[in-house]
């Protein structure tokens, strides 16, 4: 085989092995630090976690199946604000939501006739960090007309459903520990590829980065 042939062969490979990473809905990462072990596996495919948790939560949210094992019996604080998943194609990132964040009340967009309506829908925060979300349940009203005339309101959802309440059972445990801790994370990223998601754990100085290639 001439360098040439090789050389195309080569590149063949490495393009069918990008794009098979690209399209996996399920991969799993695991890293330490001199405190603790931190392994996640996560789950793209809104069927995957229909299957998982009985909705598929709109198809906004990434499933994470996480476990954080202290090491040599140390206790640790395990808090969800230290999670951040990162999209680093659209460098769009996001936290953990809450339960209650995640089946709570839903944005309503309806058409505006004035100025007022519109400056409200511009500056209506946006649930997540990442790119613009509203929350499962949302209703677009159809034909819009003028995108810039808009108004925006939420639209009150039943509290303590039987839905938050099994996320809620299902998620990570927050608290001081010095056994593993098992559960759920959910982060609202929009349609995410595997290849371009990153994981990082805790702040700097003991920091965990997980990458899902």
């Amino acid at each position: 085989m001439s360098a040439r042939a090789a050389a195309v062969l080569l590149i063949c490979c490495l393009t069918l092995l990008v794009a098979k990473t690209a399209d996996k809905t399920v991969a799993s990462a695991s890293g330490e630090n001199d405190d603790l072990v931190v392994t996640m596996t996560l789950h793209l495919d809104p069927a995957d976690i229909k299957q998982m948790v009985d909705s598929d939560l709109g198809g906004h949210f990434v499933l994470a199946e996480v476990k954080v094992a202290p090491k040599y019996g140390k206790q640790v604080a395990v808090s969800l604000d230290d999670f951040v998943l990162l999209d680093t194609d659209h460098n769009d990132r996001s936290k953990p939501f809450a339960a209650n964040q995640i089946v709570g009340p839903a944005l309503v967009i309806q058409r505006g006739p004035d100025e007022d309506t519109r400056k409200k829908a511009k500056s209506k925060p946006t649930i997540g960090l990442g790119p613009i979300y509203t929350s499962p349940g949302v209703e677009l009203k159809p034909d819009l007309g003028d995108p810039s005339k808009v108004k925006v309101h939420e639209d009150s959802a039943p509290k303590d459903s039987p839905l938050e309440k099994s996320l809620a059972a299902r998620m990570l445990p927050e608290g001081k520990t010095d056994k593993p801790a098992e559960g759920l994370l959910f982060f609202a990223l929009e349609k995410p590829k595997m290849k371009d998601l990153q994981l990082t754990y805790g702040a700097k100085e003991y920091r965990i980065t997980l990458r899902f290639r």
